[in-house]
């Protein structure tokens, strides 16, 4: 109680958290959802990911790598733009999901204009992601896009579906 009589008032509360609380507010949140048996939602993807990604003022790419039973393994930062937009290479992020052994995986990065949005390439990046997956056997469960207070998940709006559906890699017959 007595952090919160030290708070300015009129001053948002966001504005008032330190870099330490900040670290520990996401310490905690990744090791609440690593606890859960497994990843089932894109919100609890988001509480996890909105507090380190609010606010930042460049475009931050992370990959969260996950296991066979799609419990996290680690979450990477992999990339990182300029203010709206964000260069993403598919070699490297399948480079360091066979490194890591994962078996799936879920992008996310934000827009700091706090609209999430999808850019057309912001589509484009998460289709060829999804077919390189496909090609290496890592499932893609999804790619959320982190705005003010708000989301945007490919997979709730279907899309993670249809790019697995237009771009179905077959494995050759022996």
């Amino acid at each position: 109680m007595k952090i919160v009589q030290k708070l300015k008032k009129g001053l948002p509360l966001r504005e008032q958290i330190t870099p330490e609380v900040r670290e520990l507010m996401e310490c905690y949140l990744l090791e609440t959802l690593k606890e859960k048996y497994s990843c089932r939602s894109s919100k609890e993807v988001f509480d996890y990911l909105y507090v380190s990604m609010r606010d930042l003022k460049r475009e931050v790419f992370k990959v969260i790598f996950l296991n066979s039973q799609n419990r996290i393994e680690s979450v990477d930062n992999l990339f990182t733009g300029s203010l709206n937009s964000s260069s993403v290479y598919p070699r490297e992020i399948i480079k360091t999901a066979l490194e890591k052994n994962a078996a799936a995986m879920i992008f996310a990065h934000n827009h700091p204009s706090g609209i999430p949005t999808p850019s057309d390439s912001d589509k484009s990046v998460t289709e060829n992601l999804v077919h390189a997956g496909q090609l290496m056997e890592i499932k893609v469960l999804d790619h959320i896009i982190v705005g003010d207070n708000r989301y945007f998940s490919f997979a709730d709006c279907g899309l993670i579906k249809d790019y697995e559906i237009n771009g179905k890699f077959k494995k050759p017959t022996k």
